[in-house]
């Protein structure tokens, strides 16, 4: 792992487990993302029952979640609307579609790249957070409920 105060790098497994479990460890809601739900599908077999205790945890703890999800990722059940574990999709206008997951909760930024070869970003930056934040909620605006 490389890392400044502010911004922490992991590559394999850890690009996806880390920022995914810093959700958790952080205890902000409401936690913000934008996923390619077929790539995190795929990744979610190699990572055997991890998002489920994620989704758990996350439940737990009350901290719900906004997902952006792309319009041909809609069949995925996992990514639909769902009380039960605090979660609200909606789909993103047909134009946007991101080969990455991206999330922002508090003054925390990750983004997730699940490649061949996946890498992790953690930022700690109130000011880039704040951005993102406003990103989000301007997509969340145009996007359509699920």
């Amino acid at each position: 792992m490389k890392s400044t105060s502010n911004v922490q790098i992991f590559t394999g497994l850890n690009g996806y487990s880390k920022p995914l479990l810093k959700r958790i460890e952080a205890n902000i809601s409401p936690i913000k993302q934008i996923i390619n739900g077929v790539s995190v599908a795929d990744f979610h077999k190699r990572t055997d029952n991890l998002v489920n205790q994620v989704i758990a945890q996350r439940a737990q703890k009350g901290l719900a979640i906004q997902n952006l999800i792309r319009q041909k990722d809609q069949h995925l059940t996992i990514e639909i609307s769902n009380p039960a574990v605090l979660k609200q999709t909606r789909l993103l206008p047909a134009s946007i579609d991101p080969n990455v997951m991206f999330a922002v909760f508090g003054d925390y930024v990750t983004l997730t790249s699940l490649d061949t070869d996946p890498l992790g970003l953690i930022i700690h930056n109130p000011t880039i957070a704040q951005a993102m934040h406003q990103i989000f909620d301007h997509l969340w605006s145009l996007s359509t409920p699920i």
